[in-house]
């Protein structure tokens, strides 16, 4: 422990030990920070994932939870003073593991894939505007004809295909001539 005068003309102490694995350090709390830690990525990965696409913005689901994990894993430790920085460090290095084990096995299984990230799914096919995919992904007509109108769509003749990806994005495939002009996507 380091002792000296603080600008105010008090002792200040600081005690390297206390800041990084405090009063009561033992590998029994350090498994439970484990364990606590998996628990909460899992089920953050799954509300994520619950949410839907358009949700997300332009991140995979994976990177979303991964943001709030760290994000929470690093500031706790910053600002409190009874978090012990190990405590911290335990938490980030066990969800960049979950993340990377969860990544390889996603990779290896295409139904866990599907099942954590999800696929394109296929929103108009020659102009006709599938409904059913519409409600599946909890998107609107109004949130959608805003993405292709940002594509400069301006009715739905214009489009062999449409895609709700994973990350939430649309992905627009126009035709190359337009024969017959299909419902308007402009405001009315």
């Amino acid at each position: 422990m380091v002792r000296w005068l603080s600008h105010k003309g008090g002792q200040v102490e600081f005690d390297p030990v206390q800041m990084f694995v405090g009063d009561d350090f033992s590998w029994g709390f350090i498994l439970e920070i484990v364990v606590r830690t998996a628990v909460m990525y899992l089920y953050t990965l799954s509300i994520v994932r619950v949410i839907g696409k358009r949700g997300l913005g332009h991140l995979s689901p994976f990177e979303l939870v991964i943001i709030v994990a760290l994000g929470s894993s690093v500031g706790d430790p910053m600002f409190y003073d009874d978090v012990p920085l190990f405590h911290g460090i335990a938490v980030i290095t066990v969800v960049i593991m979950l993340q990377r084990f969860l990544q390889e096995i996603t990779e290896r299984s295409p139904k866990l894939e599907e099942i954590f990230e999800s696929k394109a799914r296929t929103m108009i096919t020659d102009g006709v505007l599938d409904q059913d995919a519409l409600e599946k992904e909890n998107l609107s007509e109004r949130e959608l004809f805003s993405a292709l109108r940002v594509r400069e769509v301006e009715h739905l003749g214009q489009v062999r295909l449409a895609f709700l990806e994973p990350s939430g994005e649309i992905t627009v495939f126009k035709v190359d001539k337009v024969t017959a002009k299909g419902r308007s996507v402009l405001p009315d």
